[in-house]
């Protein structure tokens, strides 16, 4: 049990390191739960749900000496199918996580007995404020690296990747590869922060020298790190078109931004005779209902949505990244009112993008801006991608799979 526990709470890592501080009041209770009694009550609902997997039956498995790509969302599965041929395997090992096309789902029958000792240690659990605050993301976790090393050891991979190494379901897998003594590599698929954990992989293969710098300040790792540039980007660089007159700005939000700031935008873009494209990040549920006729930029992939704008207006997203990668320039704009979120990337401290803090500005610097005389190759915006200043600007996914096969051999 208190193995278990232990396990559970470093798969908590992110949550307990000030991360949950820089959500708004509506993310932090989408993760944590609004109350006590709604956390309990998740739990005992989601327990519910584990006593019907019991009699689940599995797609026969084969990883037994495979390169298995764990997958926890479609933007993984994205950040790694450049990796697909016939020895390598898109697995989602999982409880009641939904299923992805092209991914294996393989779920814990076995969960629902881990639970059972979960809910009847409760009473010690509830002990610390801590753990009635994260009760539900225990319980998610509780048990999962025990299921996973129990899986990699009856049928042993040759190696597992990972896109992902701060969720409570990725960590509890990356802890039981150390158990049960398999090589793990680590594919960076979007913008990092100082709250994410230090690496913990055999190989990790980063965006670029920020992604480094953030990952090993004050943080001890024996990873080996190579910088590669964005892998995913590779099939998509032959799609970047030449801008000049900025007549459509694509506007992208996420569960933090508040929807007042961005209808205010709208507006002001609108009256300013520019036309929106706005796309929201894919776990932001709200309805935006805007007066003004906008294009929804969730009905097209991220790519596409980038090369259909002719300038992005973004707060603290990793768009701002993938955006100036394929040459569409972007700038920060703070949608949200906290502070602990601010910049929470550094692209406006380390140079990467302008920060522009109304809409009178926002305007004036569209007029002014010239795609002509822009250098999207520069030191600081190759700061955080890598491949900007090298030569294999659309070649960062074989590079990934050279680095890949090299440490298998080793």
């Amino acid at each position: 049990m208190m193995r278990c526990l232990r396990n559970a709470k470093d798969a908590l890592y992110l949550y307990r390191n000030g991360y949950l501080n820089t959500l708004s009041k509506e993310r932090f209770e989408g993760i944590v739960g609004r109350s006590f009694l709604i956390r309990l009550r998740v739990v005992l609902v989601n327990t519910l749900k584990e006593f019907k997997l019991i009699l689940h039956n599995n797609p026969k498995l084969n990883i037994e000496g495979k390169i298995v790509c764990i997958i926890n969302s479609n933007n993984n599965y994205e950040a790694l199918k450049f990796l697909k041929s016939p020895e390598v395997v898109f697995l989602k090992p999982t409880v009641l996580g939904d299923k992805f096309e092209n991914v294996i789902t393989y779920r814990f029958k076995s969960k629902f007995f881990y639970s059972l000792i979960f809910l009847a240690c409760l009473p010690y659990i509830l002990l610390s404020k801590l753990n009635r605050r994260d009760l539900t993301l225990l319980h998610k976790a509780y048990g999962l690296t025990s299921l996973f090393t129990s899986l990699i050891k009856k049928q042993k991979p040759l190696q597992v990747v990972f896109t992902n190494d701060h969720t409570p379901e990725a960590r509890s897998f990356i802890l039981a590869c150390k158990v049960a003594g398999v090589k793990t590599t680590y594919i960076q698929h979007g913008s990092v922060s100082k709250y994410f954990p230090p690496l913990e992989f055999d190989l990790a293969l980063l965006e670029s020298q920020y992604s480094k710098d953030i990952y090993t300040s004050n943080k001890k790792s024996n990873s080996i790190i190579e910088l590669i540039g964005i892998p995913k980007l590779d099939n998509v660089i032959c799609k970047i078109r030449d801008r000049k007159l900025i007549n459509k700005v694509g506007l992208a939000i996420n569960q933090n931004d508040d929807l007042r700031k961005v209808d205010k935008l709208i507006e002001a873009l609108i009256q300013n005779d520019y036309k929106v494209i706005l796309r929201k990040h894919p776990a932001d549920r709200r309805n935006v209902t805007s007066l003004f006729k906008i294009q929804d930029g969730n009905k097209m992939d991220v790519y596409e949505f980038i090369h259909t704008a002719d300038f992005l207006v973004a707060s603290d997203s990793s768009i701002h990244v993938e955006a100036n990668s394929l040459k569409c320039r972007s700038i920060y704009y703070q949608l949200h009112d906290n502070n602990n979120k601010y910049d929470y990337y550094s692209f406006v401290k380390n140079g990467y993008i302008e920060e522009v803090k109304n809409e009178e500005v926002l305007i004036n610097l569209l007029k002014g801006f010239n795609y002509s005389s822009f250098n999207f190759n520069s030191s600081k915006l190759a700061h955080y991608n890598e491949a900007l200043i090298n030569n294999y600007y659309g070649k960062s996914s074989l590079l990934a799979q050279k680095f890949i096969y090299e440490s298998i051999s080793h």
